[in-house]
């Protein structure tokens, strides 16, 4: 992540949160993000010096006008003036951050074979947020790779219960004592 995309995430976070508006711009951000990585051209159209500044600005503003707050607007305005249009899912991820800290709510990443149930996913939660000491926001990948059971990435550790890493240990130890 760039420094710019700190500088202007924590702005925007600093002012959503002095306008009790941390939850709905925390939203926008978040689809903002995914819809910028999913359509990376959008952002290179809007980054054109082929297009003048003003027509630009323009785009932007008719396609989001109305559906975003207007201090998103503004920001992506500013973004896009700056010539910094395509940190926007940068400056979303670190507002995501400072939203979880100040929510006081930990990600943990999960890798699965297959997908959880509700009962499984709400166990889960509740059993890591204990370690955690805090609410657990569960991010869920599947991956048959794994084979079984689960990875959870976490606050900087990693705990593995995969087959496949059980098995990776397993055949670890067996080339020990050969």
């Amino acid at each position: 992540m760039t420094e710019l995309a700190r500088e202007y995430g924590e702005g925007l976070f600093d002012l959503a949160r002095e306008e009790n508006l941390l939850d709905g711009i925390h939203e926008e951000m978040n689809v903002l993000r995914g819809a910028f990585e999913g359509e990376p051209r959008y952002a290179r159209l809007l980054q054109t010096h082929a297009l003048s500044r003003d027509v630009r600005l323009a785009i932007l503003d008719e396609a989001f006008r109305g559906k975003v707050h207007p201090y998103v607007l503004n920001f992506m305005k500013l973004l896009l003036e700056r010539g910094a249009l395509s940190a926007l899912p940068d400056c979303a991820r670190h507002f995501h951050a400072r939203w979880l800290e100040e929510k006081g709510v930990v990600e943990a990443r999960v890798t699965s074979a297959a997908p959880l149930t509700d009962a499984q996913r709400a166990s889960l939660s509740k059993k890591l947020s204990d370690i955690a000491g805090k609410k657990v926001e569960l991010l869920i990948h599947i991956d048959p790779a794994v084979m079984g059971g689960l990875r959870v990435d976490m606050e900087g550790r990693r705990y593995d219960n995969t087959i496949r890493h059980r098995l990776d240990l397993m055949r670890r130890h067996l080339a020990d004592e050969a």
